[in-house]
């Protein structure tokens, strides 16, 4: 089983929740953060993003001094009993319920915890330090976990409650949150979580792979009073795995790598079917693809060979499109750093793709079916890594609705 804690966190106490959470940067434009940032003054985007020119010293002090300033007028506040934190996103009509504890690393370093996603040094290294600068993690890792009939009546038994918070994020997403604190409830949700013998991650590689940073800090270089702290935890929103909901992620090639309508067209039906459609074309199940070039929609089967079978990441549709169109017939080598490609979060729509297409007559864009959770549960049992930009979970946890702060004894 892995290792789930309650813990005292620190949320919302006289500010509107709204004023206070982070938005999701994927749906705002820049202007609209700023906006955001302007307009509530205590947004923990001035702590997770700083506004100014400053030198690196200057930003990290300034989101220090903005986070003090908050606990100091009470804006937020720590519980003072530990606590787990049920919760429910909602968005149109998909609603998934699930809950805030605190994980542990260790089960993230023997693979109880699992990653399905290559990560950057240098973007964990980043998230550390403004974590350390703080002390404390805004945002939760955002993981899933295989279904259970027991935890999930167990968590709706306490939304007949009334919410400690329930509001519209930015997003046009439904948040609720409930504080368990307690003890007796404290005791059988502990008992119920421990049927859970691995977690998924959904949404956060690189703040799992900081916390472990800080972590593996504070046993190496922490002071003696920062020895006795909690360490190894990390604060984390599960969900089940069917409730957890990814989109399609889309791309857009710039160009047809030298090649003429006509000529990428019998090239690509050496291995799929192509047929012209008469409306913008979303794959509805594995092996289908969408194709938008020079105004026109058309559906792609894939009839071709995959020459095992049993390979877990050929069977991938996003590999399937790299591996029998974008690497071999239109040129892109490398999907991380290639400039000719740009990548489009199924959430915006087929219309986000002709619009960006549109733009540039001679590119050409691809609708994908999205991944399946059970997919990426499969990459990630067997140590595997998901193709770049290949999930997009949505609705995600909000970063500062729970944060906690690490100066809690073990």
């Amino acid at each position: 089983m892995v290792s789930l804690k309650p813990f005292k966190g620190t949320r919302p106490f006289n500010e509107e929740a709204i004023n206070i959470i982070a938005p999701s940067t994927d749906h705002l434009s820049e202007e609209n953060i700023d906006l955001i940032s302007n307009k509530n003054y205590w947004n923990y985007l001035k702590v997770l993003n700083p506004v100014g020119q400053l030198k690196e010293s200057e930003t990290l002090l300034a989101a220090k001094n903005h986070f003090n300033q908050m606990k100091k007028n009470e804006v937020i506040k720590q519980d003072d009993r530990l606590s787990f934190y049920i919760y429910q996103i909602s968005q149109g009509d998909h609603t998934q319920l699930g809950f805030l504890a605190l994980a542990n690393i260790n089960d993230f370093l023997s693979h109880k915890i699992k990653g399905h996603e290559n990560t950057l040094v240098n973007r964990m290294t980043e998230r550390a330090e403004q974590m350390t600068n703080i002390e404390t993690q805004i945002g939760p890792i955002y993981m899933s976990y295989p279904d259970d009939n027991k935890i999930e009546e167990l968590l709706e038994s306490f939304t007949s409650l009334e919410p400690h918070y329930d509001f519209e994020s930015f997003d046009h997403s439904f948040h609720k949150l409930w504080c368990i604190s307690d003890p007796n409830n404290i005791e059988i949700i502990s008992k119920q979580l421990r049927s859970i013998n691995s977690l998924y991650i959904a949404d956060g590689h690189h703040r799992m792979g900081a916390m472990n940073i800080i972590s593996q800090n504070y046993k190496k270089y922490g002071s003696q009073s920062k020895e006795n702290r909690n360490c190894d935890e990390v604060m984390i929103a599960a969900f089940p795995a069917e409730q957890s909901k990814i989109y399609d992620y889309n791309r857009v090639i710039k160009d047809l790598n030298g090649l003429s309508k006509h000529d990428f067209l019998d090239k690509l039906k050496e291995n799929f079917k192509v047929t012209i459609s008469d409306s913008a074309f979303k794959p509805k199940s594995n092996r289908q693809f969408g194709m938008y070039h020079h105004g026109k929609w058309y559906s792609l089967e894939f009839i071709g060979n995959i020459s095992d079978e049993n390979d877990i990441l050929s069977l991938l549709d996003i590999n399937i499109i790299n591996n029998f169109c974008l690497i071999p017939i239109l040129g892109i080598k490398n999907i991380n750093n290639d400039e000719r490609i740009r990548f489009i979060a199924g959430c915006h729509g087929l219309t986000a793709l002709e619009k960006k297409v549109n733009e540039n007559y001679d590119s050409v864009a691809f609708s994908i079916f999205p991944s399946h959770i059970e997919e990426v549960m499969r990459v990630a049992d067997n140590k595997l890594t998901m193709p770049p930009k290949s999930t997009w979970f949505d609705p995600k946890p909000l970063d500062g609705l729970v944060v906690y702060e690490f100066n809690q004894e073990n």
